[in-house]
């Protein structure tokens, strides 16, 4: 569980790292959008790069925010599951047959299903902010490119 609560956690926070650059500030912010354009990083968290020099090194203070989107969809799920208990309240007082059996059944397995859904909206993100991240090093820091996939010995 304490998985689940650190990456519901994480889908909500802001949070920033720095990067000191090895190379001059206009060829660094040339080498930041080409790579975050090959990492192809857009969608689950908002990214803003911001430059500073200290001294006579480019430093990068990347911010990561939450996807409005995000937040909006979280709300959503909240007023839809509070819905579907008042209607299962109704349903279980006030009507006969497979209704009153069904609806709450339905409302329990989306509200059990709920903290998966949060998980897997942290996921995405992590996912999308170690990208972004990855592709920093490899841009400022000349990091290594990885091959995505790794081979095994007895591959061809």
């Amino acid at each position: 569980m304490s998985e689940l609560r650190r990456a519901a956690k994480a889908l909500v926070d802001q949070r920033s790292e720095r990067f000191a650059s090895r190379h001059p500030l206009e060829e660094s912010k040339a080498r930041l959008d080409s790579a975050i354009e090959r990492a192809r990083a857009s969608g689950s968290s908002a990214f803003t790069a911001e430059w500073r020099m200290e001294g006579d090194r480019a430093v990068l203070e990347a911010q990561f925010a939450p996807n409005p989107r995000t937040q909006l969809l979280l709300q959503g799920l909240s007023i839809v599951m509070a819905l579907l208990v008042v209607a299962s309240a109704w349903a279980i007082a006030t009507q006969e047959g497979s209704l009153k059996f069904l609806l709450p059944l339905f409302t329990a397995l989306a509200i059990l299903a709920l903290p998966f859904v949060a998980l897997g909206l942290g996921s995405q993100r992590a996912a999308e902010e170690a990208r972004i991240l990855k592709a920093i090093r490899v841009a400022l820091l000349d990091e290594e490119e990885r091959l995505a996939r790794q081979r095994w010995d007895d591959e061809d």
